[in-house]
């Protein structure tokens, strides 16, 4: 990164990357039909999945590749940011935990065959999940999208991610996984975006804890490359 980056030995998060906080949904436990509010209200929990702390922007980046998109969906409906200390969305070793977590995450999920991972993403309770209670505060008008929601660019941006999960087949699933694995992690969600999020480098105890638990097994090649051009360059 060109800018100046923070001591990474700070623990709490810089305030301007609390601008996309995880937003608290109502995510329903049943599938369609019976996941409707007016039906039973009972069926419904509030979460508050993990979303990275990324913003409209960064998600529309992510989507280039469907498969780390719906991956990185499915990992925050996984996380339930309810179930952690409230302190913890402000501590920066817990957004490295995450972020490394979700690299071990989608490495291990890109071993499972093409068919089954399309299968688990076209499942009726994903779809339900992600098009009415998706994590990110601003996709939470997916349901309702109008033509002024957000604007031409952010009504533009919500409707792709939109179509991602739609034209998901097991042919453009196969060419985004081939990416994923030649890269040995997440392309988008890794070290680099977390720099640009946090303006700073992962916590170097977190990283250390991690290491030695066997979670944190180095970063993926484009964050590795980036590395080695810029210190080849200099």
């Amino acid at each position: 990164m060109s800018e100046e980056l923070r001591n990474p030995y700070n623990r709490q998060v810089y305030p301007d990357s609390m601008v996309n906080p995880p937003q608290e949904q109502k995510v329903c436990v049943m599938t369609e039909p019976l996941c409707n509010q007016f039906i039973k209200e009972r069926n419904y929990y509030l979460a508050q999945p993990y979303n990275f702390m990324l913003g409209l922007n960064e998600w529309t980046e992510v989507a280039q590749n469907n498969i780390e998109l719906l991956m990185a969906v499915r990992f925050g409906m996984e996380y339930d940011v309810n179930n952690f200390p409230d302190s913890y969305v402000h501590d920066i070793g817990f957004h490295t935990q995450m972020y490394i977590k979700f690299h071990e995450y989608v490495r291990k999920h890109s071993l499972k065959e093409i068919p089954k991972i399309v299968g688990e993403f076209q499942q009726t309770a994903f779809k339900v999940r992600f098009l009415s209670t998706f994590a990110v505060n601003d996709l939470r008008e997916l349901r309702n999208l109008g033509p002024f929601a957000q604007g031409k660019g952010a009504v533009k941006a919500v409707n792709d991610l939109n179509k991602t999960v739609s034209r998901l087949n097991v042919v453009n699933a196969t060419a985004a996984l081939a990416d994923i694995t030649k890269n040995g992690g997440p392309l988008h969600i890794n070290r680099d975006m977390f720099k640009r999020v946090f303006k700073q480098d992962y916590h170097p105890k977190m990283v250390q804890i991690l290491r030695e638990d066997g979670t944190y097994r180095g970063d993926p090649e484009n964050v590795q490359y980036a590395e080695f051009d810029k210190k080849f360059n200099r």
